[in-house]
């Protein structure tokens, strides 16, 4: 007993030492509950700075628990431009659409809302993806094809990777503009290179606005994209740190024989009732 009393934090120490031992050996035993830990460690790195962004990888462990909301036509709204890159109908889960229109809602006189991009249709994406592969070939005759994929990717998603953005009609291109459609200055036009070291204070203070009017309403920003919010998707969830959170997923499916159909329910803009 006199052992015991005199040796106390040494054994504590010891005794918590091996409880961490056995919880490592419990989790590294598990391949599923390897890949759990990290997402969350790689949550915390991001929330402490030390990582720029979520790891793709984790972004496509997020399970979505499809809500099959509708997706709504946009109504006219006083506040909210449509730019010609806009897919038509302009369309957004009906909860995403509400938020928009209540971020529209709170703009301050002169400033308007433009939306560059809402959902776009598998179709469409393919049709993108494609249309951009040309171009970058022809700007870039000599850029060999792992480099070219990569700066394509950089400007639209690969159709063939399913991590959330617009086909789930949950994800949106936007900014902030005056009456006449001209951009407020983000430091670069929609789908440039982003960066943050020669962002001038005026092109810092835009892209922060912005951010706090839709972060105000629930949406997550991509970090490399000034222009892209999303809410419920994967991309939300895997900034929030919800690996089950997300309740949108694709509104199309594929299907042998038919191709893309869409398997959620699609409202119009006369219905679209707030």
């Amino acid at each position: 007993m006199d052992f015991i009393k005199y040796n106390i934090e040494e054994i504590m120490m010891i005794a918590v030492a091996l409880a961490v031992v056995c919880l490592l050996f419990y989790i590294l035993k598990s391949k599923k509950r390897r890949r759990k830990v990290g997402f969350y460690i790689n949550f915390v790195m991001f929330k402490l700075g030390l990582v720029k962004r979520m790891s793709k990888t984790y972004i496509g462990m997020v399970h979505v628990t499809e809500s099959y909301e509708p997706l709504v036509e946009l109504k006219p709204h006083h506040k909210i431009i449509i730019n010609e890159t806009a897919e038509q109908p302009v369309m957004l889960r009906k909860s995403v659409m509400n938020r928009l229109y209540d971020v529209a809602d709170r703009l301050d006189d002169g400033v308007y809302i433009k939306i560059y991009s809402a959902y776009r249709s598998r179709i469409r994406l393919n049709e993108i993806w494609q249309e951009e592969i040309s171009k970058a070939e022809k700007d870039n005759p000599g850029m060999n094809r792992a480099e070219l994929l990569a700066m394509v990717k950089y400007k639209v998603a690969a159709p063939n990777i399913n991590m959330g953005g617009h086909d789930t009609g949950a994800a949106i291109d936007l900014s902030l503009c005056d009456k006449n459609g001209s951009d407020w200055d983000f430091g670069s036009r929609y789908h440039e290179k982003t960066g943050s070291v020669s962002l001038s204070n005026e092109q810092k203070k835009n892209i922060k606005y912005l951010n706090r009017l839709m972060r105000s309403q629930g949406f997550v920003q991509q970090p490399s994209q000034w222009w892209h919010y999303s809410y419920g998707d994967r991309y939300w969830a895997v900034y929030k740190g919800r690996r089950r959170g997300a309740v949108y997923g694709s509104a199309e499916k594929e299907f042998e024989n038919t191709g893309y159909v869409r398997v959620v329910k699609t409202i119009s803009s006369k219905a679209n009732i707030k």
